[in-house]
């Protein structure tokens, strides 16, 4: 029985970044199940289980949603056959990593309380709302490596605009939830994943730099390799990923 493949998207995310690279990469990724998330790993690992009872799962995670499928996946033990992880966002407190990190400010503002970064979500709510795709192109403005071509692709920013609304204006709670749950020191959680790892990195991502890749790495029980992809970085290595493996 083939795995059902199961995708944890990035903060702010949405099932736009399957679709974000044109229709054929859209087309090998079509039969991903994107996962609904709360914050709550657990009961998301019940509802997975209810949802697919039968067969293997492959979980696939990109930034941010890599550090819930490394939460989800003890819960769900031996049905899961194999996690993908592309630009992973591990646990700040594997390194110094905040410095090398464009969502930093959003990670800062969550960890001293809730005052901060509700502040700050409200901006981004209010920004998401009226003006999406100039959110999106400024999200992107700053971009390295082979993502500078992607921040010039209208089809690529209206995908992301889509994602920043999804996450900022109709799940803003899933999306506070999850950052809250990000910033806690996860590390004990890494022991606790058994299941085959492979790691997808690029070498010139600066929204989880390399570094964190490879401290992920080193921190799992299966010490997984990174596959580095010079050139690369956050969301062209997503593309490579979805290019490459969506349809293996």
């Amino acid at each position: 029985m083939p795995a059902t493949t199961l995708y944890f998207h990035g903060l702010p995310g949405s099932a736009a970044e399957l679709a974000g690279f044109g229709p054929e990469i859209a087309a090998r990724a079509a039969g991903f199940h994107v996962a609904v998330r709360g914050g709550d790993f657990a009961r998301l690992a019940q509802q997975i289980a209810g949802q697919f009872p039968d067969g293997p799962l492959r979980l696939v995670g990109f930034s941010l949603g890599a550090a819930a499928v490394l939460r989800v996946a003890p819960h769900l033990s031996e049905r899961v056959e194999r996690i993908d992880l592309v630009s992973p966002a591990a646990p700040l407190q594997l390194g110094d990593f905040l410095g090398g990190m464009a969502g930093a400010p959003v990670f800062r503002a969550a960890r001293p309380g809730r005052v901060p970064f509700a502040a700050l979500t409200f901006a981004q709510a209010l920004a998401a709302r009226l003006a999406p795709a100039k959110m999106a192109a400024a999200l992107m403005a700053t971009a390295k490596g082979e993502d500078r071509a992607l921040a010039a692709d209208p089809r690529f920013i209206a995908a992301l605009a889509q994602s920043l609304r999804h996450s900022l204006l109709g799940s803003r709670a899933a999306y506070t939830a999850e950052i809250h749950a990000y910033v806690t020191d996860w590390r004990a959680d890494l022991a606790r994943v058994h299941q085959p790892v492979s790691i997808w990195q690029g070498s010139e991502d600066d929204w989880t730099p390399p570094a964190m890749a490879e401290a992920l790495a080193a921190a799992l029980p299966s010490r997984p390799q990174v596959t580095m992809l010079d050139g690369l970085s956050h969301f062209s290595t997503l593309r490579h990923y979805l290019a490459a493996e969506a349809a293996a």
